[in-house]
């Protein structure tokens, strides 16, 4: 079969190898298409990790069980890592943090034409597709999965406003979630005009903040000088995040949403911190209860994601795929990679 195999940052390559063994419990799936994440367009991220093989958001057809709970011919989403949901972590819903989900992956990887699953995987995050839920589209459960688990954190009234700094794949997705959730208001902010123009054209946001300008003045304006109630942050950049924190309302939630480099440190100042009772959290991945959620809401189409999808690859595009994710410009959006090649009809 064939992989695409991450050596270093710009140097993936499509190579030959063996298709996983079996054991007990496992199931092998042909990936019929798999999203390509911001974290697999993070440098620091991809370098620590290489060699691998990346890709945590496929889908497909089960083409080999070995006495599992699903069956050959079932389509499904697979999750790359699960919780115990019975260590500490687990019982204080921070199952991202227990043993075995940071154990547990796939084999070796969404960016691959077969993939091995693990017993554990399949007994506790792997879910069958409705019939109407394309493969293409079942790629999005698991970013939004994430984005359901940051909304999950935040103390909701019924006058909230968000504010969502970042508006890619995942700022639209997650200022959608807001909407969803029942924000009064929700104000998105992007460096480029053009990512700022389709969060408004998709009806994302209420209004675009422009942010090479005067953010704080903006938020304000918008906000009668409160501020935002919610704050997610997607960039990882310290000074991105040291914006964000002016932005939050009395009360209010900062969620920082994407990976920072380890050797990221972040100066806070306290006193508004504790002034002004503001909460500061983290939101990394998603379990099964996420996971669950978010296929109904995809499945139902009350969390539209089919516009996300700007450009659709095969494995040998993957190193073009994460410069011009990174560069986060143009028309870039989200991009899907085709394992088998990408369908004609797609291009």
């Amino acid at each position: 079969m064939k992989i695409a195999r991450t050596h270093a940052w710009g140097r993936t390559l499509v190579e030959e190898v063996e298709t996983p063994r079996l054991e007990r419990g496992d199931i092998l799936v042909r990936v019929e298409a798999c999203g390509l994440c911001g974290s697999d367009a993070s440098r620091w991220y991809v370098e620590k990790k290489a060699p691998t093989v990346l890709g945590h958001e496929p889908a497909g057809v089960v083409v080999a069980a070995r006495d599992a709970k699903v069956k050959e011919g079932d389509r499904v989403f697979v999750h790359h890592h699960v919780p115990c949901g019975k260590c500490a972590s687990c019982k204080r819903g921070a199952d991202t943090s227990c043993e075995l989900f940071k154990t547990s992956r796939l084999d070796p990887g969404g960016f691959s034409e077969l993939v091995r699953v693990p017993r554990d995987n399949v007994e506790r995050d792997v879910l069958v597709l409705p019939e109407s839920m394309s493969f293409e589209r079942a790629t999005f459960i698991e970013p939004t999965a994430c984005t359901l688990r940051a909304m999950s954190k935040l103390r909701w009234t019924d006058d909230d406003v968000g504010l969502v700094v970042g508006l890619g794949a995942m700022g639209i997705t997650n200022a959608r979630a807001l909407k969803e959730r029942g924000a009064r208001l929700v104000l998105g902010s992007d460096l480029l005009p053009e990512r700022r123009e389709r969060a408004l054209a998709a009806k994302a946001i209420d209004h675009a903040i422009d942010a090479t300008a005067n953010v704080l003045e903006q938020v304000r304006a918008l906000t009668g000088g409160r501020g935002a109630d919610h704050v997610i942050v997607g960039p990882s950049p310290t000074k991105v995040i040291d914006q964000a924190y002016e932005l939050v309302a009395p009360g209010g939630t900062l969620v920082l949403f994407s990976p920072m480099s380890p050797e990221a440190r972040w100066n806070l100042a306290p006193s508004r911190l504790y002034f002004h009772e503001i909460s500061i959290t983290a939101s990394y991945s998603c379990g099964p209860r996420e996971t669950r959620e978010a296929l109904e809401l995809i499945s139902t189409g009350a969390l539209f994601v089919d516009d996300l999808v700007s450009h659709r690859i095969s494995l040998a595009d993957i190193d073009d795929g994460m410069a011009r994710t990174a560069a986060a410009a143009g028309d870039w959006l989200k991009a899907i990679v085709y394992p088998h090649g990408v369908p004609e009809k797609s291009r």
